[in-house]
């Protein structure tokens, strides 16, 4: 099964067809255990497995109900004359 890595670096890899692709920096990447070992050094491993990662990408896809709330100005406090 293969897992997803964050890269660290540019990369560019083959997939099954033999056909480069590109990943940038901080990209999620789905890799099998042999692509991992040649750019282990290049990528973080993630929790995430890589069907896993299409779960959380729909749900990211569809609107959340509740608007995220405001924050208000800090007040701040202005030292005492003494």
């Amino acid at each position: 099964m293969a897992k997803v890595y964050i890269a660290n670096t540019p990369l560019i890899l083959q997939d099954g067809a033999g056909k480069d692709f590109r990943v940038k920096i901080g990209e999620a990447v789905e890799l099998e255990q042999a692509q991992y070992e040649l750019v282990a050094a290049h990528v973080t491993p993630t929790l995430t497995t890589g069907e896993e990662l299409d779960a959380q990408q729909e749900d990211e896809k569809t609107p959340s109900e509740t608007e995220p709330e405001t924050k208000t100005k800090t007040q701040r406090k202005t030292k005492a004359d003494a």
